[in-house]
């Protein structure tokens, strides 16, 4: 993308803008924000609208003309910039005057037809599940409206829109393209909605989840991908859980009755990690169970399940918790047998949630909680009575989990040879923890990674199954002492130990590790016998 130095270009001649307000090649304000002609035939155009109908249509009538100019794609707000900090072409002297043709006038309609805008959020969404992302960003602001795509688990602006567009994608894709939303979409408020799947049937997306926020300067809209694996369920060992830890979490699904509990942090993968848990459980059992889910709303298809959306009003929170609590209450007439509830979002719904269990139900369910054995110190602060939080026939499993990026097996590049360019202080916690000689960085980046040097992300976890030891440390010392208590005496595997043996087979860069997970020497902070 081109950047603009005005500082140089009125250094040399006082060049002014032909296509400002009043100019022989005047245009109206839309178009404006896509394009500024120079005097000296210097043509900058916004590089995410070189195909914009509009903008094809002026360059034509500059051809038609016989004007020549120079094509300098760059930024919007590069174009923005130009037209604050040079002259207008009001100015322009006689002779340059007489020089061009008579003025030129775009007439630009900047509405579009509801079907046209609707095309063209499908055309984005299409190229994000083809770049495979995982949310999209529309983030609207006085002059400009920025695309950003999260792609494993980075931001990566792709396109640059102007405001009017920007804002008028969003409210296309909040009122005419959303089966389950607020009947009027707000810019200046939080609102939540969720795509039509008319919408996204050929490219292979479950839903499209919707958040809106107004920000300082403008809005922010967040489209949460949800992909479809009908045809192919992910299994534990493919999302990165250990041997150890997938055996573990199959003796948990096996136990009938008591409450599981998925944390982490938001965008942690925890509700594909329920889907594949529960769809094994539903294979082992030949779906001889009846197995509901409460969701706000469903993200996945979880075949052999009824699955039941909350529809209320999002913006009532009171009313939005009593209804989390009614339909937990309202699904042990259903006559289940495995409950999965999306989210322990409060007090109430937590209540429920620990009430199904002890009544006999299989309940699975997240939370958001940093590691393992904070889940109980987070049920603790909603309330849950320390007698039933502690007892272990009812808190049956427990899963905290991350997402780390993996390399590009074919790009990848050895330690040893690039440890240099490393800081000094990351390379100590390395070789403290680490195999050297077994470490592979990220590469460059090639034809099978798209130049990224990634090819997709893996879980990194820490599961624990209970006992009546573990629940009295945490009960009489807390937390902290809870958490050496299952490390030394019942051999937990740490998100740390786990990152780190990713290291160890060359599947993940430890500068990438510690951003994802945490420090490599993380577990040392903690007190060992």
């Amino acid at each position: 993308m081109g950047t603009i130095e005005t500082s140089k270009l009125d250094k040399v001649t006082p060049l002014r803008i032909l296509t400002a307000k009043g100019g022989p090649y005047a245009l109206t304000a839309p178009l404006r924000d896509m394009v500024c002609l120079l005097e000296n035939g210097s043509l900058y155009l916004s590089t995410s609208h070189q195909t914009n109908h509009y903008v094809l249509g002026f360059l034509e009538r500059l051809a038609r003309h016989n004007v020549h100019f120079h094509l300098k794609p760059t930024s919007l707000s590069e174009i923005q910039k130009l037209y604050k900090t040079l002259p207008t072409s009001q100015a322009i002297s006689s002779e340059a005057k007489h020089a061009q043709p008579q003025a030129i006038t775009i007439p630009v309609q900047t509405e579009q037809t509801s079907t046209q805008r609707q095309a063209e959020v499908v055309k984005l969404i299409g190229e994000a599940v083809k770049a495979g992302a995982s949310d999209v960003h529309l983030i609207v602001a006085e002059q400009n409206c920025q695309v950003r795509w999260r792609i494993h688990g980075e931001l990566k602006t792709v396109c640059e829109l102007t405001a009017q567009h920007g804002h008028d994608l969003c409210a296309t894709i909040y009122q005419s393209m959303c089966d389950v939303a607020d009947p009027i979409y707000h810019p200046g408020k939080n609102q939540d909605a969720r795509l039509k799947r008319s919408f996204l049937k050929e490219y292979g997306l479950f839903g499209v989840r919707i958040a809106t926020a107004p920000i300082e300067c403008g809005t922010l809209m967040v489209l949460r991908l949800l992909y479809d694996h009908h045809n192919a369920k992910p299994t534990l060992d493919a999302l990165g859980y250990l041997p150890e830890q997938v055996s573990l979490l199959r003796r948990i699904s096996q136990r009938i009755t008591g409450i599981n509990i998925f944390s982490g942090a938001t965008g942690s993968g925890k509700s594909t990690t329920l889907e594949c848990v529960l769809t094994d459980l539903l294979r082992s059992l030949e779906q001889k169970i009846h197995l509901l889910t409460i969701e706000d709303p469903p993200e996945y298809t979880i075949t052999g399940a009824n699955q039941i959306p909350i529809l209320c009003d999002k913006d009532d929170e009171a009313v939005l918790s009593s209804e989390w609590s009614r339909a937990i209450s309202n699904s042990l007439r259903l006559d289940p047998d495995v409950i999965m509830i999306g989210e322990m979002r409060d007090a109430a719904s937590a209540l429920s949630a620990f009430r199904a269990a002890m009544t006999g139900h299989g309940v699975w369910t997240t939370l958001h909680a940093n590691d393992v054995v904070s889940i109980l110190e987070r049920l603790s602060d909603l309330g849950i009575e320390m007698s039933l939080l502690t007892d272990p026939l009812l808190v049956t499993g427990l899963i905290n989990q991350s997402l780390v990026r993996k390399l590009c097996l074919h790009c990848r590049k050895p330690y040893l040879k690039h440890k240099h360019t490393l800081a000094e202080d990351i390379v100590q916690r390395i070789e403290r923890t680490c195999l050297p000689e077994q470490i592979q960085l990220q590469g460059d980046g090639c034809k099978h990674c798209h130049q990224t040097g990634i090819a997709g992300r893996l879980v990194v976890a820490e599961v624990l199954m209970p006992t009546q030891r573990l629940m009295n440390v945490f009960k009489a010392e807390g937390k902290a002492q809870a958490r050496a208590f299952w490390m030394q005496q019942m051999g937990g595997i740490t998100k740390n130990q786990h990152l780190i043996r990713r290291i160890n087979e060359g599947l993940v860069d430890p500068q990438l590790g510690e951003r994802d997970v945490g420090l490599l020497d993380t577990d040392y902070l903690i007190e060992r016998d």
